[in-house]
C-alpha cells in the first residue's frame, strides 16, 4: 500500500474529531453542561484545519451531534508535495473515504468509496493503518472529551467569525470523560488512551453568549509519538440531518490490506 494512504487515513479520521461547549465565566462543570447543550442542538456545520502526521488539510462538513455519530465532509489535503481531495462519510464506527489517492495506491478507483471499520481496526494486526485506530469521527468526539473537563482558565473575550466569544483553556481528563460516556463514545476514548498513552489533553475552547461552542483547538494523538493539531470553527446549529452510507460498490480497506499491511 502506498505510503500516502496512511497519511490520508490519519487526516480522514482526525478531520471529523470535533467538539462543542459553551458559557461565560466558566467552571469545569459549566463547560461540561455547555458541551451537553451543544450536543442537544442536533447538528452543526464545521470548518476546520488539520496539521500533523506529515500532512495538512482544510475542509468543511456537517455532523450530527447526537448518539448516531454521523457526518459527511470534504477535505483538501497536502502531503508529500501532493494535493488531493478526500470525501468522507461516517456512520457510527464506520468511516467511508473517496479520493484519487486510493486509486494511485491501487486500492480502489477514484470514484469508488473505501470503507474502514474503526472497531475492527482497533483489533486488526499487520495492517499499516495504525495512525487511525483512535479516530472517533464526529463532533461527538470532543463533546465526549469535554465531559472530563478540569482546570479551566479564562483567557478573555475574542471574536470568532464576527461572533463575540470568551476564550478558555482547559485540561481534559480522558479517563473521567470515558467514565461519563457510554457506547461508542466510551469505546472511542478508551481506544485513544490505550493506543496513544495520553491521559490528559489540553484543549482551547471559545464560547458564545448563548452557551454554544464556536471554536475548539486541540492535538489529537494517534500514537505515543504522533499527533495532529485540529482547529474547528462551529456554526449553523440545527436539527439532525440525514447521513447515509454511500451507494454502489464499496471496497473494505481492511480486507484490501489482507491483514498484511
Amino acid at each position: 500500500m502506498a505510503a500516502r494512504v496512511p497519511a490520508v487515513a490519519l487526516l480522514a479520521g482526525l478531520l471529523l474529531a470535533l467538539a462543542g461547549c459553551g458559557g461565560g465565566g466558566e467552571s469545569s462543570s459549566a463547560i461540561v453542561q455547555d458541551a451537553a447543550k451543544t450536543a442537544q442542538a442536533g447538528s452543526l456545520k464545521a470548518d476546520f484545519t488539520i496539521e500533523g502526521g506529515g500532512a495538512e488539510g482544510t475542509g468543511s462538513g456537517v455532523f450530527n451531534t447526537g448518539a448516531d455519530r454521523s457526518g459527511r465532509s470534504s477535505l483538501l489535503i497536502k502531503a508529500a508535495n501532493h494535493r488531493s481531495t478526500l470525501k468522507t462519510i461516517v456512520t457510527g464506527n464506520v468511516l467511508y473515504m473517496r479520493s484519487r489517492v486510493f486509486a494511485q495506491a491501487g486500492v480502489a478507483s477514484a470514484q469508488q468509496w473505501v470503507k474502514l471499520d474503526l472497531g475492527r481496526l482497533a483489533q486488526q494486526r499487520g495492517v499499516d493503518l495504525s495512525s487511525l485506530v483512535n479516530a472517533s469521527p464526529t463532533p461527538t468526539t470532543a463533546l465526549a472529551y469535554l465531559r472530563g473537563t478540569k482546570d479551566v482558565k479564562k483567557i478573555g473575550p475574542e471574536s470568532v467569525k464576527g461572533v463575540d466569544t470568551t476564550h478558555y483553556q482547559a485540561t481534559v481528563d480522558l479517563a473521567q470523560a470515558a467514565a461519563k460516556s457510554n457506547g461508542a463514545g466510551r469505546d472511542s476514548i478508551n481506544r485513544v488512551m490505550r493506543l496513544s498513552g495520553v491521559k490528559k489533553l489540553p484543549v482551547d475552547v471559545w464560547v458564545d453568549g448563548d452557551g454554544y461552542l464556536r471554536k475548539v483547538a486541540w492535538s489529537e494523538h494517534t500514537s505515543p509519538g504522533t499527533a495532529a493539531k485540529v482547529t474547528m470553527l462551529l456554526h449553523d446549529f440545527g436539527s439532525p440531518v440525514t447521513i447515509e452510507p454511500p451507494s454502489g460498490k464499496v471496497i473494505d480497506l481492511l480486507q484490501a490490506g489482507g491483514g498484511s499491511g
